[in-house]
């Protein structure tokens, strides 16, 4: 949220090379575009959030000291923040929550991007891109920070996308 931005009242959503204006009220998309998934998180996080979002959007108006609310892709993803190389096919994790332990890959390593890192060496390539927010591999390869969070918590599921011709 700026100071002295345009009506609707709204807020800025970014994420990777995407970024759109969600409408406070309605949660519609009023310029850019989001993946779907990604989009059905943040709307999601703006039902949770619409009083404090309207109240901000207020106290900028009158250019007054926002409230500091904590960010959609805080809340709504996990964030790997650390990632250790352990031995085979296991690597140590800890996601900005708190959540850590050791995750074993082996069964994993299947399809072209990933057959490959079933030699030990390549596999200990690895390393945590903080861009991207999970492991991965000179190859190309990766895995997404919610699967390895899922590998961590088995009963974490992200919620399904509303439906929306928005993003």
């Amino acid at each position: 949220m700026y100071y002295n931005d345009h009506n609707p009242p709204h807020f800025h959503a970014k994420y990777g090379d995407f970024e759109a204006v969600i409408a406070i009220d309605t949660g519609e998309v009023v310029e850019g575009r989001l993946p779907p998934r990604v989009l059905g998180l943040v709307q999601e996080w703006r039902e949770h959030h619409r009083v404090e979002l309207a109240e901000d959007w207020s106290l900028a108006r009158d250019r007054k000291v926002l409230k500091k609310l904590n960010l959609w892709s805080n809340v709504m993803l996990p964030k790997l923040e650390k990632a250790e190389y352990q031995g085979d096919y296991r690597i140590w994790l800890r996601f900005s929550d708190g959540v850590e332990g050791e995750v074993d890959l082996e069964s994993e390593l299947w399809g072209e991007v990933f057959q490959p890192l079933k030699d030990k060496a390549r596999f200990a390539e690895m390393e945590l891109d903080k861009e991207l927010g999970t492991i991965v591999w000179p190859n190309g390869g990766d895995f997404a920070p919610e699967f390895l969070y899922q590998k961590l918590c088995p009963n974490y599921v992200l919620k399904p996308t509303p439906k929306s011709g928005a993003a």
